[in-house]
């Protein structure tokens, strides 16, 4: 390994539970090609093992958090939870062939998402920890309107005491089959609905002191999570299914 790729993670501390992966992540992104990639192979599997380490911490930091979804990873394997740092270039053959960083969503099914978990992503920079609904077609987005609309006392409620940012795509107009005038209508324009916290580098140095952020960020993201939760799973109102069915 040559000393410009251990250089370029100097700014990370080197007894920091993290510095391996953000280090190996900022040389990544410096030197995204294969065959860094395989000639530094022995530095990526070291970064996994510890980012899977934290996982196997995670399990129990979530599920002290938020009980309900603790049956459906305590005994999980972390690497189901896992995203693959290649890309799948079938899909993004405009971008670089590696995501520089460690990311993994522990729930019971990654690829389903559901039951909804939450999302880790570990990179210099761009480090987050967070929860929500990524629909994949129209009808899943028109169960979670319905559900929004028809419970929006409730969702404006928890949003409010949780102090949550909402943030998610969103269209420039209504969705067909919906009103202006309907309730929650700014919130029926979202293709998706997630709550994300960025977390600066700087809070990325202990396990145990990072553990304990986590705890405090699923408290306040569980009534949310289990509110998007019953909206993924809900079937369209009768009312709704018509409207769309006359506007055809």
């Amino acid at each position: 390994m040559s000393n410009k790729i251990i250089n370029s993670g100097e700014r990370f501390e080197e007894d920091s539970n993290f510095a391996r992966m953000l280090s190996y992540c900022k040389a990544l992104g410096e030197h995204n090609y294969r065959e860094w990639f395989h000639q530094n192979h022995k530095w990526y599997e070291d970064a996994k093992a510890d980012f899977q380490e934290l996982l196997e911490l995670m399990r129990f930091w979530i599920s002290d958090a938020a009980p309900a979804l603790s049956k459906d990873i305590m005994y999980m394997h972390v690497k189901d939870w896992t995203y693959r740092i290649p890309r799948d270039m079938r899909i993004k053959n405009d971008k670089p062939p590696y995501d520089p960083s460690f990311r993994a969503y522990v729930c019971a099914d990654r690829k389903s998402w559901l039951p909804i978990g939450y999302f880790i992503r570990i990179a210099p920079g761009t480090s987050c920890f967070g929860t929500g609904v990524w629909c994949w077609d129209t009808e899943h987005m028109n169960m979670i309107r319905d559900y929004i609309m028809n419970n929006i006392d409730e969702f404006d409620e928890i949003v409010r005491k949780g102090n949550l940012t909402v943030t998610g795509d969103k269209l420039k107009t209504m969705p067909r089959g919906y009103s202006e005038n309907c309730d929650g209508a700014e919130w029926m324009k979202f293709k998706n609905w997630s709550v994300i916290f960025d977390i600066p580098d700087e809070k990325l140095n202990d396990f145990n002191a990072f553990g304990k952020m986590v705890c405090r960020y699923v408290k306040r993201l569980e009534p949310f999570r289990q509110f998007m939760l019953r909206a993924a799973v809900n079937r369209r109102q009768h009312r709704q299914e018509l409207t769309d069915f006359y506007n055809i």
